[in-house]
């Protein structure tokens, strides 16, 4: 059978944007310990079970940048034989930065809705300037070798944009486009203005689904039923989120290992892709 392989901490919901849709804006607990990432990475490394051998960590906010201690939870991860991955809004992002994390990093996953900064700074992703900066940095993560993912989350504002010609510019490795989630307590005060029906989603799908990417991977598009109950979520301090109610309701690791298909669905998870991702 087929093994859950990947996990998205995100280790603080700290974030120097305020996208309206965001669905992890009020996580409130912190980690700041080195000692205590390490003992979270050393039980995923250690830990097998007969669904469960995770083999990629997605660090992801809030932005994890803003985490004073990113590069070293990346380069730990990194000796321990993870597969890397951040996941960032990009803005922080620099060629003397980019350079430090690339003996480190496997993937670097960009943030970007839309061809146009002006709807990007009205869904609250940046000041006016988010697409054009997020070109420069996807040209130096091509120079530093690292893959590049672009995260699209499907709105309102936006399903109906064609931006074949941004990601051909951008030229990703992975492309992921999401349908916009609502997590309740999370983005509940953008649900009237920025939510889409499944057929809005649809149309956004249908629109693109021609777009080939490096080495002739397709876009994967993700309803907001492909994401419930099928991502391992930890929260700052490691304990695990599930949303299959769409809230978040806390689990502890032992809870993990030891019912995990009560907290994930494995199928659920393998259908959207995520092992064939890492």
């Amino acid at each position: 059978m087929r093994k859950i392989q990947s996990i998205n901490w995100h280790i603080t919901d700290r974030c120097n944007y305020g996208c309206k849709f965001c669905y992890v804006q009020n996580l409130c607990n912190k980690i700041t310990d080195i000692k205590k990432c390490e003992s979270i990475l050393s039980r995923f490394q250690e830990t097998k079970t007969d669904l469960i051998d995770i083999r990629k960590i997605n660090f992801v906010g809030g932005e994890p940048l803003l985490h004073p201690h990113i590069m070293e939870f990346v380069k730990m991860s990194h000796d321990m034989g993870f597969v890397t991955s951040i996941v960032t809004n990009g803005s922080l992002l620099n060629e003397k930065n980019i350079g430090s994390f690339a003996p480190y990093l496997d993937w670097i996953g960009l943030s970007v809705d839309s061809a146009s900064n002006e709807i990007e700074s009205l869904l609250g992703r940046g000041n006016g300037n988010h697409v054009t900066h997020s070109k420069i940095v996807a040209q130096l993560v091509h120079d530093y070798d690292i893959k590049l993912k672009i995260n699209t989350t499907v709105t309102k504002v936006n399903y109906e944009e064609k931006v074949h010609a941004l990601i051909s510019e951008l030229g990703p490795h992975r492309w992921k486009i999401f349908q916009m989630l609502h997590i309740k307590g999370q983005n509940d005060l953008c649900l009237q203005n920025l939510s889409i029906t499944d057929e809005e989603f649809a149309y956004f799908k249908n629109q693109h689904e021609d777009v080939i990417l490096r080495n002739n991977v397709k876009p994967t598009f993700e309803f907001c039923n492909d994401m419930k109950n099928s991502y391992i979520i930890l929260d700052p301090v490691g304990n695990v989120l599930s949303n299959r109610t769409g809230e978040y309701v806390s689990y502890t690791l032992d809870d993990l290992f030891e019912n995990t298909e009560k907290i994930i669905d494995i199928q659920k998870y393998i259908s959207r892709g995520a092992i064939d991702g890492i």
